[in-house]
């Protein structure tokens, strides 16, 4: 029987807060993280709104350090027996980074000939980090674009059910910086007119915004574990149709979603709740639109977005988003697309703009695309839901 990913801590720092209850509840009452910036300067960029992160000590040398270790020992602060270094302890536990840019901060003085440290490679943000935490098991880190955080969950799960770990932990983190808002305008890909508005007629494009996320993965769930959920399938491919734009069909990112669903042992009718990329850039929501509908048809469970709340905080969003996911397992409550007024898309899917009750709601599913054409989806399932127990992981690694 495969072993199982449990995950049994959880934690959030996003622009509405730190914690993963705070910022759900700041999420149920319609609150925008996405504000005029105030650490750039205003007229520089495409726009002068982003989801800057307060609640932390950091500055701008290290921005992506700080959120990443604050909201990693909340996280192990939340293990309760398991924390102290008891067998399975933290102790030998390992570390999965997902970020796209580690410490931009340190290569932004690089470039400008000053001194700085090393963290700018995600490798060795990965290594100081799980040395700060105690984690003394396998450290690796992620870099795969968008879907970084996402990846970063398959390649800890994927640890554990090997036998290599009896325990992972996986934080994504990713700061705002000088170097990601002018790329991002000279994408022309930036939303001018304020917040951005997944899936909106009217979505001009995306909102960048900053934070992390932290979840702690084990094999083997113990007597006082506090399960939040389970990873019970994933998929990952590469459209490889260009290098920043997603493929116009879709089918990489549906062949990720029916992979997942076929690991997990799930036909698309047990998928209660869809969290999407949801970028609100044109061809990104058109794209997933094309996908989902072809996997699930007209009776789609409901799909939204949390852009609209913290921006996209791209290489971290995986990671922030699948533990926001798990509140919304515990609370059975799908969470409205904040930006969203008309529907906008070439085919019909379930968007809720306000908060959504499903008494049934057991599994999720969470899907992020990513520059360079790869697609990351996985399957979360409230404690003992639904798996395949011969789970095909070695075959969801393939180009599509």
């Amino acid at each position: 029987m495969a072993r199982r990913c449990a995950i049994i801590a959880a934690d959030v720092l996003t622009a509405l807060g730190a914690g993963t209850d705070a910022v759900w509840a700041e999420m149920l009452r319609g609150a925008c993280g996405l504000r005029p910036m105030r650490r750039f300067p205003h007229g520089r960029y495409m726009t002068d709104f982003a989801a800057e992160v307060e609640a932390t000590s950091a500055t701008d040398d290290n921005r992506a350090w700080t959120m990443a270790v604050e909201t990693g020992r909340r996280m192990l602060g939340r293990l309760g027996p398991r924390a102290g270094h008891t067998e399975p302890a933290t102790g030998r536990a390992g570390l999965v980074l997902a970020t796209t840019k580690a410490e931009i901060g340190q290569l932004e003085r690089l470039a400008s000939g000053a001194e700085a440290g090393k963290r700018h490679n995600p490798g060795v943000l990965a290594r100081d980090l799980a040395a700060e935490l105690g984690l003394g098991g396998p450290v690796m880190s992620v870099s795969n674009a968008c879907a970084s955080g996402l990846i970063a969950i398959v390649q800890a799960a994927q640890l554990l059910r090997r036998g290599d770990a009896k325990a992972m932990a996986v934080i994504g983190v990713d700061a705002l910086a000088d170097f990601t808002l002018a790329g991002f305008s000279a994408l022309n890909a930036l939303s001018k007119g304020g917040p951005c508005r997944p899936y909106d007629a009217e979505r001009d494009g995306l909102s960048l915004g900053e934070g992390a996320g932290a979840l702690f993965l084990v094999a083997e769930p113990q007597p006082g574990d506090d399960v939040l959920g389970e990873v019970i399938g994933w998929g990952i491919t590469n459209d490889a149709c260009h290098i920043t734009a997603p493929s116009r069909t879709g089918h990489g990112l549906q062949a990720a979603i029916e992979r997942a669903l076929a690991a997990a042992g799930l036909a698309p009718r047990d998928i209660h709740y869809i969290n999407g990329h949801g970028t609100a850039t044109v061809y990104n929501d058109a794209m997933e639109a094309k996908a989902v509908h072809r996997v699930f048809g007209p009776e789609m469970p409901p799909l939204t977005s949390m852009k609209g709340y913290f921006g996209h905080t791209l290489g971290a969003a995986g990671a922030i988003e699948a533990a926001l996911s798990l509140v919304s397992l515990r609370e059975r409550v799908v969470p409205g697309c904040l930006g969203l007024r008309t529907l906008g898309v070439d085919v019909p899917i379930r968007v809720p703009i306000e908060p959504l009750s499903l008494p049934r709601l057991s599994n999720v599913l969470s899907f992020k695309c990513g520059f360079g054409g790869v697609n990351a989806a996985v399957v979360l399932a409230r404690e003992g839901g639904a798996r395949n127990a011969e789970h095909r992981s070695q075959d969801v690694m393939r180009d599509a």
